[in-house]
């Protein structure tokens, strides 16, 4: 299994507060954001409104960061390290203890398009903006590999009911073909009405099964 990318180092363009009180004032900036950003995308978001929105003046933003994507990026560490304790929670073997493969991956993929969908408008706003900007795309794998590890890791603690020749390549080919389904279906990566027409209970159902048999091929 490929080893998961660092994270990267903030933009040169973020500074972080030293003071208590101005540490506050930039958490609800960045709060803010997020939550702009999970009501109207990237399209909708704009320092002029978070700035009314969370009360904190635009010069005082700007002696945080020096424009709109730097923001965005700060915006962006701060949930990427919700994600993370997301998938670590989503992946506690604890949770999944006692159930046969068959039980373990219909639910574990249900779960995993729960999360995608609750966080889906932030997340395909970071998927959008990093088409065009190197630094977003980079820090957004971060996400994509720990989720991608731990939900291997998950899998394979029943490696002895996966009959495939090879388990982890084929685990790892079983999550890469989940997430692409459930970013499409989910349309993370384009307006949201896209998705509209998605059957996504049956999108679930066929991912499971298909999953499943995939696993359980000794040739």
């Amino acid at each position: 299994m490929a080893a998961s990318p660092k994270r990267t180092a903030p933009s040169a363009g973020i500074r972080a507060p030293k003071q208590e009180r101005s540490q506050r004032s930039f958490d609800l900036v960045l709060d803010t954001t997020l939550e702009l950003l999970a009501e109207k995308g990237y399209a909708g978001f704009a320092l002029t409104e978070v700035s009314r929105r969370s009360g904190v003046s635009i010069g005082s933003i700007y002696t945080r960061v020096d424009g709109k994507d730097d923001l965005l990026r700060a915006a962006q560490s701060r949930f990427q390290e919700r994600m993370l304790a997301e998938h670590k929670d989503l992946t506690e073997p604890d949770r999944w203890t006692g159930l046969s493969l068959a039980e373990l991956l219909p639910r574990l993929i249900a779960r995993f398009a729960e999360l995608l969908q609750r966080q889906g408008r932030v997340l395909g706003a970071f998927l959008q903006r990093g088409a065009v900007d190197p630094e977003v795309a980079k820090v957004g794998k971060v996400a994509y590999f720990d989720i991608r590890d731990r939900f291997v890791g998950l899998v394979l603690s029943r490696r002895d009911e996966i009959r495939h020749p090879d388990p982890v390549r084929a685990v790892g080919s079983c999550f890469t073909v989940v997430y692409a389904a459930l970013a499409r279906g989910l349309a993370l990566d384009v307006p949201s009405e896209a998705a509209e027409g998605t059957d996504l209970p049956t999108l679930l159902e066929d991912l499971g099964a298909m999953t499943l048999a995939f696993l359980r091929a000794d040739d």
